[in-house]
């Protein structure tokens, strides 16, 4: 049985955890945290990251969105998660893009407030950060929804949006305050009621 590797505080583990399940692929799970033991993070993965994906024939993959990339592939085309070929593809990989470039951000903009000696924060590089953040929630917000993002069937690029939004309430509240992304709050409130979602709630600190 593969085995995912990572806690569900990371949202980059999680979209994996909850892809896994919606595809009925079985699998274990080790619970790692790479800052409580950044040992094992490096044994698993060079880069000391979460998530990795160990194989059953002992290959281990990494980066979520490789990994993601293999189970698509793995369940064939009419599970995926991820449309096939076409403007379809193309655009949910995109969508997909924005949401973890706002993750990539916004884990910056925390990692600079909670990582760093107060004397040693640059407030406008975190700005900045979290400029790019807004931008990429703004473009997530404009998108149609019919109900989802690709139109009626929950895709990749909705699990990513709402994976993304749960952790900004969670983390980064001021980021994606009340009010802000109607249309963000309401996908997310829909998805994070699906049982898979459920399955594998945001953990936090």
């Amino acid at each position: 049985m593969m085995t995912l590797i990572g806690r569900n505080l990371s949202p980059y583990t999680r979209r994996v955890a909850i892809a896994m399940t919606m595809l009925d692929v079985p699998h274990a799970r080790e619970y790692l945290s790479v800052t409580a033991d950044p040992e094992r993070g490096l044994e698993i993965n060079p880069v000391g990251r979460v998530p990795a994906l160990q194989l059953e024939d002992g290959d281990t993959l990494i980066e979520s969105g490789a990994i993601l990339d293999y189970l698509m592939d793995l369940v064939g085309p009419a599970k995926s998660l991820i449309p096939p070929h076409g403007k379809a593809r193309r655009d949910c990989l995109q969508l997909m893009a924005v949401g973890s470039g706002v993750l990539d951000k916004s884990v910056n903009a925390i990692y600079e407030m909670r990582r760093r000696p107060a004397e040693k924060i640059h407030e406008p590089w975190r700005q900045h950060l979290l400029r790019q953040a807004a931008g990429g929630l703004a473009a997530l917000e404009q998108r149609r929804q019919a109900p989802w993002l690709q139109g009626e069937r929950l895709t990749m690029a909705d699990i990513t949006t709402a994976v993304t939004v749960t952790f900004l309430q969670a983390m980064l509240p001021e980021l994606i305050g009340s009010g802000l992304y109607p249309q963000l709050h309401d996908l997310t409130v829909r998805a994070e009621a699906l049982p898979a979602f459920q399955a594998h709630k945001l953990e936090t600190p």
